[in-house]
């Protein structure tokens, strides 16, 4: 009958890796109890250093902390220049510091200025980074022009570039997968180049008018960008700054004389040696100082950084 046994009297038996046709044995309780007292003897006699055979452990996944990494980068910028009380001292300018003649000064003021700066940083630790940044500022032209009571007509344009080298502090998030934040802060040196070129005349005779002075002080920056990478080393980002300076005095060389500009009491700003100075104080009876900058700008800059 088909699907009876008899129809396959000579079948092949069931290897011995799958199965047994031996009946299980159980073994006897005092041979267990004997097999696991072998197993414990190396323990009970040497303890936890017994050189019992164990399981051989995988490795643990770490991960590896976030190693500093450098980063060198290249700005570039535009803003503008606040007013401030240098740009109102300089409207008090006059070729005559005699306080019986008259004087009238137009000050022609343009405050936009552009940057260029380099930096280097390296992470310090967990989302801080710290560094430098080192670059100029170079001012759109300015001038003025003064008329007084002689009668003298003295025109003037000035041009002003800063450098500066500045300790900073970062400190920097992720706003998405492609996008992160960035905030800095910090101060440092700057000096300040004034040049200045131009003519005065009477009517009758004309007098070239050349200056080359300049200042040293402090310079503080507050900033925040955004940034994008670009590859696994290059990033480029997008961001706004707002600095502020000040430059104590303005030294140097005036029509060929060792000046400083200076303002006097009563607000009449002029070039003018050390010596000249001190006499004009006798003769007017009025206090006067050296003119300083405090002036703050701001503006955005877009800039590529290069990480190591």
């Amino acid at each position: 009958m088909p699907g009876s046994i008899k129809d396959f009297p000579n079948r092949a038996k069931q290897p011995l890796l799958f199965g047994s046709e031996m009946p299980y044995t159980r073994l006897p309780k005092r041979f267990r109890t004997l097999f696991s007292g072998l197993l414990l003897f190396p323990t009970l006699i040497f303890g936890e250093d017994a050189a019992i055979p164990k399981f051989k452990e995988l490795p643990q996944e770490r991960v590896s902390p976030a190693e500093d990494k450098w980063e060198f980068g290249a700005r570039f910028g535009a803003g503008l220049r606040g007013m401030d009380r240098f740009d109102h001292n300089l409207g008090g300018f006059t070729s005559s510091l005699d306080p019986t003649v008259f004087t009238v000064t137009k000050v022609r003021n343009e405050r936009t200025m552009t940057q260029g700066e380099i930096l280097i940083r390296n992470r310090f630790s967990g989302n801080f980074k710290v560094g430098v940044i080192g670059g100029f500022h170079y001012f759109q032209n300015f001038g003025l022009t003064n008329i007084t009571g002689d009668p003298f007509y003295t025109k003037l344009h000035f041009g002003m570039e800063s450098l500066y080298l500045l300790a900073m502090v970062w400190q920097d998030g992720r706003i998405n997968r492609r996008l992160n934040w960035e905030a800095g802060f910090g101060g440092g040196y700057t000096k300040a180049l004034w040049v200045s070129g131009g003519y005065a005349t009477n009517g009758k005779d004309y007098y070239v008018q050349n200056g080359n002075l300049s200042g040293s002080g402090i310079e503080f920056r507050l900033e925040g960008s955004i940034s994008t990478p670009v590859t696994n080393h290059v990033t480029v980002s997008a961001g706004v700054f707002l600095s502020w300076i000040n430059i104590a005095s303005f030294d140097g060389s005036f029509n060929g004389s060792t000046s400083s500009v200076y303002i006097r009491q009563d607000g009449r700003v002029s070039p003018l040696t050390e010596s000249a100075n001190q006499q004009n104080i006798l003769l007017s009876q009025q206090y006067s100082r050296k003119l300083d900058m405090q002036s703050a700008y701001g503006g955005i800059f877009f800039g590529v950084n290069y990480r190591l």
